[in-house]
């Protein structure tokens, strides 16, 4: 009974590769990576 109310809801969840939320997270990860190398090319860390 129990695995059967399971497979319900895995169905009805969208598949996680065109999840919303991961895009985002993706976008704001590469925005803050991109930003960070421009911050060290500008000012390097050595003298």
């Amino acid at each position: 009974m129990r695995d059967m109310l399971s497979e319900r809801q895995t169905e009805e969840e969208p598949p996680a590769r065109f999840n919303r939320r991961r895009l985002i997270r993706w976008a704001v990860i590469l925005t803050i990576g991109t930003l960070s190398m421009l911050a060290v090319w500008q000012d390097p860390l050595y003298p």
